[in-house]
């Protein structure tokens, strides 16, 4: 069955597929500058690792990354005498038509949205690795969750054969182009792996929090508090941009992509702030009247020995 709009509906999809990038990329600039102190104090100058690293790739490639998807979706045109014009690329010689050039543009995004998710899981087996005090068999499981939907995603988007339910005038649009019925549930299919690591992300850090007794301004609260709060809008914000590509009209299929990627890279990044909070550095006794031990906490960090301040605080204490 071919799928087609009248005008009105067409205008309407696009002027929604640009509110849907737009406000996001808004909101990311907005949280940049908003932060870029607790940036400045916590990460500057300090050595950098492999969390540091990955802080620095997710903050700063969001931001230069969704440049060439604002220009796919206010490069939209309809003039037919627009579109046979030919454009020069940097990566081929032959010079490319604006659908063309707009199918290069979709291709980016779709790759960009899935290194983008890929980054964001990677922090997030780091993250939950230190939870669990660097137990291996937690961080092989969700190595192997990671790249069995990461693999899964790469299959849906290098194969297929989809059948084009477009109808002429939504096919030779220029961007955003339109997405038939049939890729677009294949699309969804790839975003549900996703959907599936955050489920099981939550489910660790859930099953954490109801082993141990963390207290109010301890690491193990924030980690915990944080990521409750990360995964349940990441869980709604997966959960909308798979229906979008089920429910939505041929342009305004996975129009969420955007929100998702700018929602969990913010949600990331404050994460690793509140990390770096000095308040929460050095962890309290469990009681006034008796010396803390190492045991009365987890070691929560990637590196092993652990050693940091707070250990260093008991040692002397036991010594003297």
């Amino acid at each position: 069955m071919t799928e087609t709009l009248n005008d009105a509906q067409i205008q309407d999809a696009i002027f929604i597929c640009r509110i849907l990038i737009i406000v996001p990329f808004t909101v990311l600039v907005y949280e940049y500058l908003l932060t870029l102190q607790r940036e400045v104090s916590g990460f500057w100058g300090s050595r950098l690792t492999w969390a540091s690293f990955f802080f620095y790739v997710n903050r700063y490639s969001p931001l230069v990354g969704n440049l060439p998807i604002l220009i796919q979706y206010y490069s939209t045109t309809t003039d037919p005498d627009k579109l046979p014009v030919r454009c020069p690329t940097l990566f081929s010689r032959q010079a490319l038509t604006i659908p063309q050039l707009c199918r290069v543009f979709r291709a980016y995004h779709q790759y960009f949205a899935l290194l983008s998710q890929v980054l964001v899981a990677v922090m997030l087996i780091m993250r939950t690795y230190a939870l669990y005090e660097r137990n291996r068999k937690v961080l092989a499981f969700t190595i192997l969750v990671t790249l069995g939907a990461f693999t899964f995603a790469v299959w849906i988007l290098l194969t297929g054969n989809d059948t084009n339910t477009l109808s002429a005038q939504i096919s030779a649009f220029g961007c955003p182009l339109g997405t038939s019925h049939s890729k677009s549930l294949r699309l969804a299919a790839a975003w549900s792996g996703m959907l599936v690591f955050d489920v099981t992300i939550f489910g660790l850090t859930l099953l954490k929090a109801l082993r141990l007794n963390a207290r109010q301004g301890d690491l193990l609260t924030v980690l915990i508090r944080d990521g409750s709060v990360y995964f349940a809008l990441m869980i709604i914000s997966n959960a909308c941009n798979i229906g979008t590509y089920t429910m939505g009209n041929p342009f305004t299929r996975g129009s969420a992509t955007t929100v998702t990627n700018v929602v969990s890279s913010v949600m990331i990044t404050r994460l690793m702030f509140n990390l770096r909070d000095p308040k929460i550095r050095i962890r309290t006794p469990l009681t006034s009247n008796r010396t803390t031990t190492t045991e009365d906490y987890p070691a929560i960090s990637t590196v092993s020995p652990y050693t940091n301040e707070y250990t260093m605080n008991t040692q002397w204490s036991t010594a003297s």
